[in-house]
């Protein structure tokens, strides 16, 4: 098996030496380089285009977010970071794995096994989110973070799907609309049909026409159209939860 070519990237020389030496008992990892900040870490990952970064998420000159935004194809990421619970939530199910400094060398061997799983961390994305997590989306030109929250629609794509953001943007990404139910928090986000996933929370306000119920979602400027069986779906199974929530102030509906 090839080696993975990896790069150290955290503003403290220490725990990249610590890193390092911990990689050490690894053979099946190859510290290509270093970097302390993030736009040098840019540059050496463009010049180099290693396998995996393990990434610092607080740096001087910009974050371990600021540098993945600025990358068009990212290598595989394995954050290692001392900050808090929600800044490594925002990253457990997107990232090839996280680790909590100081660094536990049985966290890391774990972290060394998926960098070798094909597909990385894709298989299988540790989830579910929370309702206040991010999402790193990832459209094959560029990746960046989206709040789940703002999430209006998911559409099913055979193996991938379109993410509608709650103002009407669409993003294609490499996840199935089965992964996504799997991965978004039960009590924002429901099945309507065979296709399509959406964040309850978003209704903004719905209206029968014939058989079917037409859905305004957030800002998106087309309405989600249901059939017979959806419209049903609709009426039996989430709009009680949309009324429930408009009574708790949590959502909008006629």
């Amino acid at each position: 098996m090839e080696p993975v070519k990896a790069i150290l990237v955290d503003d403290e020389r220490l725990a990249r030496g610590s890193l390092r030496a911990l990689l050490a008992e690894h053979p099946e990892v190859e510290i290509v380089g270093e970097a302390a900040k993030a736009r040098q870490a840019k540059a050496m990952i463009e010049e180099m285009r290693p396998d995996a970064v393990f990434l610092d998420i607080q740096m001087p000159g910009g974050s371990g977010f600021d540098l993945l935004e600025q990358l068009e194809d990212p290598p595989a990421i394995v954050f290692v970071t001392a900050y808090d619970a929600y800044a490594v939530r925002a990253f457990e199910v997107n990232a090839v794995d996280y680790l909590l400094k100081p660094v536990d060398p049985q966290r890391l061997a774990m972290a060394v096994a998926r960098l070798h799983r094909p597909g990385g961390a894709e298989n299988e994305p540790a989830g579910p989110y929370a309702a206040d997590d991010c999402v790193l989306i990832k459209t094959g030109r560029r990746c960046f973070f989206l709040p789940v929250a703002k999430i209006g629609v998911v559409r099913a794509a055979d193996n991938y799907s379109y993410v509608v953001r709650d103002d009407g943007q669409e993003h294609l990404v490499r996840r199935s609309l089965k992964q996504w139910k799997a991965l978004l928090p039960c009590d924002c986000f429901v099945i309507v049909d065979r296709s399509c996933l959406i964040n309850w929370r978003q209704v903004r306000d719905w209206a029968s026409v014939a058989h079917e119920i037409k859905l305004h979602i957030g800002r998106i400027p087309h309405p989600l159209v249901l059939g017979r069986a959806a419209a049903q779906r609709f009426k039996t199974q989430i709009l009680p939860k949309i009324q429930g929530g408009r009574a708790d102030g949590r959502a909008n509906g006629p």
